[in-house]
């Protein structure tokens, strides 16, 4: 971990991209970022562990940061991936309690820090920032309650059409198949869906095999057929 030396040059760089303060003008952009601390994190390394007291709510600036748990038998269940402009570490703001994950660069990333006291000043003082940060933590709510659904309910396979069928809706159409460019490994997409990568693997070449999906390296995936994947989900 290392201090940023370069981010205020760079003006209200962390804010701006942030949709919490897409209400705030140029100047108000301004009095944010000097409240900001830019830190570098090298892969691998933590932003913090489970139980870590948390005082600060984190934007990712560059690079990707996920979230996750570890079990009692050291299996790994990621929570959420976190890309440029996602913030983390909200529930900070208005508690002391301990951190109920940990935070990890998955690549050298860089993330800009502001303090609890100071957020809170900013909230108080900016009705619109509140109720963006309310709506983006419902969000995250409603997001979290269908995440523990799937583990629950849903068998690997249906898990992982699920999450094949919302990637393509961000995917390139190719003449009617779609390809989905996944920043994820295939163990960091078996830790999301809360398997293992043999299982992954096992079911991606199933639905290759019949004939749903083409797998194009470690990385991309072309959808072939969305109806067929959509069926698998209606059973």
């Amino acid at each position: 971990m290392s201090q940023c030396t370069s981010c205020r040059d760079h003006l209200h760089v962390c804010a701006r991209n942030v949709p919490i303060f897409a209400s705030l003008g140029p100047d108000e952009l301004m009095e944010v970022n000097n409240l900001i601390r830019s830190v570098e994190y090298e892969k691998g390394e933590l932003l913090f562990s489970e139980g870590d007291i948390g005082a600060n709510l984190y934007i990712v600036r560059s690079g990707r940061i996920k979230l996750y748990t570890v079990s009692a038998d050291g299996r790994q269940q990621i929570l959420r991936i976190l890309e440029p402009g996602d913030f983390f570490g909200e529930l900070a703001l208005f508690q002391d309690a301990p951190q109920n994950c940990f935070a990890e660069a998955m690549e050298s990333s860089q993330v800009c820090l502001l303090g609890r006291s100071d957020m809170r000043a900013l909230l108080n003082r900016k009705a619109s920032v509140a109720a963006a940060l309310l709506q983006a933590i419902s969000a995250r709510l409603a997001q979290a309650e269908r995440f523990i659904g799937d583990l629950a309910l849903k068998s690997v396979e249906e898990r992982l059409v699920s999450w094949l069928m919302m990637e393509a809706e961000t995917g390139i159409d190719r003449e009617g198949e779609i390809e989905i460019r996944s920043s994820l490994s295939r163990e960091e997409l078996a830790h999301l869906l809360g398997t293992t990568i043999e299982t992954v693997s096992r079911r991606l070449n199933a639905l290759q095999a019949d004939g749903l999906l083409t797998l194009q390296g470690h990385r991309s995936i072309i959808i072939r057929d969305l109806d067929g994947l959509k069926k698998i989900l209606a059973k």
